[in-house]
């Protein structure tokens, strides 16, 4: 057998090689059809359109306010989906908390939510006039420890005041603290 030929049969026998292993690789990692079809969530447990949960605490006062678009609960996992959840946290003095979001899952054993899409926080003016406006996304809130904590881009606007930077924890409640975790800028207006 001359040179040329064993030179053609090499490159026949790689190039069939290298078409088997394509294709065997295709089937590893390309998803197949049924995985391709719409992730089902599992089934509904019930639902509530407009709903409204008022939470007291142990003297009778207002603890929490939430209000959502919509509650689904599915039965596995144990969770509630939230469309446009609206949930107001109070205090024992000044306004109370406002947290907006696109919408939310609340595991049925976990205490945290989870904040999806677009997150806005608000406190009205407290007694020394000041406004808060926390803008993120993707947030995680616990609320009976007045806490929440966001791994994405973050705004703390309290004119003259303006807070940003990449992930915070944020502690609510009568005193607001505010961690913001990198690339943090501050800006501050003089009058």
């Amino acid at each position: 057998m001359d040179i040329l030929a064993v030179r053609s049969l090499v490159t026949y026998l790689a190039l069939a090689t290298l078409a088997l292993l394509t294709w065997w690789l295709a089937g590893v990692y390309l998803p197949d059809e049924q995985s391709a079809s719409p992730h089902n969530r599992g089934t509904v447990d019930y639902y509530s359109k407009n709903l409204t949960r008022t939470l007291m605490d142990e003297n009778g006062k207002l603890k929490q306010l939430l209000f959502t678009a919509s509650l689904t609960h599915y039965v596995v996992p144990d969770r509630s989906e939230l469309e446009k959840p609206v949930l107001t946290l109070f205090g024992t003095e000044g306004p109370p908390w406002v947290i907006h979001s696109d919408d939310a899952v609340m595991p049925g054993d976990s205490d945290t939510i989870f904040l999806n899409g677009n997150v806005k926080i608000v406190r009205e003016r407290d007694e020394n006039g000041r406004t808060v406006k926390i803008v993120t996304q993707n947030a995680r809130v616990q609320p009976d420890n007045s806490y929440a904590e966001t791994d994405e881009f973050v705004q703390v606007l309290s004119p003259p005041d303006e807070l940003s930077g990449t992930g915070a924890r944020v502690h609510f409640g009568d005193d607001l603290k505010v961690t913001i975790l990198s690339n943090v800028r501050r800006k501050h207006e003089f009058p």
